[in-house]
């Protein structure tokens, strides 16, 4: 739908969530990598962490 989260860690941003209208979920991460995520239904964003 357009909207952005920005995922922060220790006050530092290590992921940012993009959603479109179409369905999708754009996932950039801090390191370079980036993941996309479709949905049918209502979007949800799981972001795991490790030490």
């Amino acid at each position: 739908d357009g909207s952005v989260i920005v995922v922060s860690f220790s006050g530092v941003p290590v992921a940012v969530v993009s959603f479109t209208s179409i369905g999708v979920a754009v996932v950039s991460f801090s390191d370079g990598s980036v993941t996309v995520v479709s949905f049918s239904g209502v979007p949800v964003a799981v972001v795991s962490f490790t030490s």
